[in-house]
């Protein structure tokens, strides 16, 4: 088998290491030593300003400053005379949860703007990580695989006895109970599918698609309060593709919430690409209802264009023939054309061919706060100087690394997983006079073999670094999407993608036939307080047809590392995962980080774990 790897973040062909003794010019020189006026708007989990006055406190231990203020216009707290320099942030209401966020103050010459997302009190902590995985054992892993091939062969009964034993040996396995609740559905059982939802919400919150499925279920019984409360909740913690969308129109229709109904069916055609003809169809009646005849013609028009022939595209003409009909244009008559089952049937689709993975980018997208400027330029300025400002402190660290590899079938069922440990070693070097690359290796070498498939990843730390250096600026566009919310902390959404002129990638694949660029597009999450990274996320820019490479989607979650004497941290990688698709097969790759030990020019220290230990990743395949 011919050996592959990939390479993240090292860098470019052609650069050049700083000198020896060559101090890297980190920071902007736009920053200024004065005071600034910290102006913290608080909102809540939608991003809009709290109801309820909050209580906000800005202190550190270092500078012997501790301020407090209540919110006033806006749900805004000002803060008068501030230094740059490092802070924490604790914010308090009723009814909501405290929070303690670090805060990293610069002076641009004008107000500095902080924001903090509350979270109310019966809400489930999501800045609080579930437990790790552990790796499931084979009699589980065996009957799951049993039911779901039994599922996507419609035998309903059988997969339901495979699932009710696999919930006897695995009771506290959520996406078990979610496989059960599907069966159920599939076997018109939805009493029984609904007990099975909550039963996997009750042991995961923010299951995504059992909340799905259960907002379904809410639609159908005509709950459609309950049901919107369970699609903002999705859509706040996972983001939204096409489906949720959709979901989310048609609820706020059957609410007669038009405007938002119309807002989210246009996002569901948008993101839909080759599904869109029922979001269409939707957008339609909804325009129709609004008394918006013109746009509504126009929707309609557009669905036999683009999808001539279909069913959709024969409904939307007759439609199209009945817009004179006085009696089409009644609220009665369009609220009975407004669909309930249009999303893919969950029963067939719980482990489908578009399920291996997490959607690309381009098919999701996260709820931003209304009315909150985000400059581009300068979220990444501040970034950058907050990464490179931690890292030039240190030489290396080390931390143990669990990683864990399984390879996926066409059906999208997981096989065996194969697990390694390593220690993970990592240096930080300057180069190209202002910035700073990470040189990884595991176990103090670069021994594939050991690596528990052929198919190694490296570059883990690498990636989030490389994206903010100066020296790598240029090869991509940024663009500041808005502020959003990853893990409750308040933090700036850029996009990015990798110019297709750029010479050499940072993120490379290397076989034995050679080294292959793989142009990237994504997104990277930074903490509006602290500007710390919170979180990566990337795809292939286009497939690598040299490579065989269709798919290649990565993300890697970033966490506080705490020194023991609690007074000095880091914001590193807790986990890793990654999807693959290459020369027809699927791989899916975990990689855990723990255990960190930094290391400065004069002193070795242990560091502590996360006080929380790092979360699960996010959108695993079910």
């Amino acid at each position: 088998m011919v050996l592959s790897a990939l390479l993240l973040g090292h860098p470019s062909w052609g650069q050049k290491t700083a000198p020896a003794g060559e101090v890297p010019r980190i920071g902007t020189p736009a920053f200024r030593d004065d005071s600034v006026v910290v102006k913290v708007r608080v909102l809540d989990a939608g991003g809009l300003p709290l109801d309820s006055p909050a209580q906000v406190r800005l202190f550190s231990n270092v500078k012997a400053v501790d301020l407090t203020a209540k919110t006033q216009e806006k749900s805004v707290a000002n803060f008068n005379g501030v230094l740059p320099g490092d802070y924490e942030i604790e914010v308090s209401s009723i009814g909501f949860k405290k929070t303690t966020q670090h805060l990293h103050v610069v002076n641009r010459g004008y107000d500095f703007p902080v924001f903090v997302y509350m979270q109310s009190e019966s809400e489930p902590d999501v800045s609080g990580p579930a437990k790790l995985a552990a790796s499931m054992k084979p009699k589980l892993q065996n009957e799951i695989n049993k039911g779901v091939e039994f599922l996507q062969n419609k035998q309903y009964e059988k997969a339901t006895a495979q699932f009710a034993k696999a919930t006897r040996v695995a009771p506290d396995n959520p996406s078990v109970w979610y496989l059960q609740g599907t069966t159920e559905l599939g076997l018109q059982r939805k009493d029984a599918a609904r007990k099975d939802f909550q039963q996997a919400l009750s042991l995961e919150p923010n299951h995504e698609r059992a909340l799905l499925a259960l907002a379904q279920l809410q639609l159908e019984a005509g709950e459609i309060s309950t049901a919107i409360a369970s699609l903002e909740k999705v859509y706040r913690a996972h983001g939204g593709g096409w489906g949720t969308h959709f979901l989310l129109a048609l609820a706020y229709a059957q609410a007669n919430r038009l405007p938002e109904a119309e807002t989210h069916a246009a996002r569901a055609a948008e993101l839909a690409a080759r599904d869109a003809a029922p979001a269409m169809m939707l957008l339609a009646d909804i325009l129709c209802r609004e008394g918006k005849e013109g746009e509504a013609k126009q929707a309609w028009e557009r669905v036999p264009a683009r999808f001539p022939g279909s069913a959709a595209a024969k409904e939307a003409n007759e439609k199209i023939a009945m817009m004179g009909n006085e009696l089409n244009r009644s609220s009665a008559s369009v609220n009975e054309s407004l669909p309930l089952a249009l999303l893919p049937d969950l029963a067939a689709s719980s482990h489908d061919e578009a399920g291996w993975a997490p959607p690309d980018i381009d098919s999701k997208e996260y709820p931003t706060a209304s009315n909150v400027a985000c400059m581009t330029d300068e979220v990444l300025d501040l970034a950058e100087s907050r990464l490179n400002s931690q890292l030039l402190n240190f030489e290396k660290f080390t931390a143990t690394e669990h990683v864990v590899h399984q390879e996926i079938d066409r059906a999208g069922v997981p096989g065996p997983p194969k697990e390694k440990q390593f220690s993970y070693l990592v240096f930080v070097f300057p180069y190209s006079g202002n910035s700073l690359y990470l040189d990884e290796s595991r176990d103090g070498g670069f021994d594939l073999s050991a690596f528990p498939t052929s198919l190694v990843t490296t570059g883990i730390m690498s990636l989030g670094v490389a994206l903010l250096q100066p020296v790598n600026r240029d090869l991509f566009v940024y663009q500041c999407e808005g502020l959003t919310s990853v893990r409750g902390q308040a933090a700036w959404q850029v996009r990015f993608v990798e110019k297709k002129s750029t010479a050499a990638s940072i993120r490379r694949w290397r076989t034995n036939k050679g080294t292959y660029n793989t142009l990237v597009k994504g997104r990277v999450w930074i903490a509006s307080a602290g500007y710390d990274m919170l979180r990566v996320e990337t795809d292939l820019l286009e497939p690598v047809p040299e490579l065989e490479l269709t798919r290649d989607h990565l993300q890697v979650n970033y966490g506080p590392v705490n020194f023991l004497d609690g007074k000095q941290w880091l914001w590193l990688p807790w986990s890793a995962e990654m999807y693959m698709e290459f020369r027809h097969k699927r791989y899916h790759h975990q990689h855990f980080l723990t255990n960190y030990m930094l290391f400065n020019v004069d002193t070795k220290e242990k560091v502590s774990n996360p006080k929380t230990p790092p979360p699960e990743p996010m959108d695993q395949t079910q």
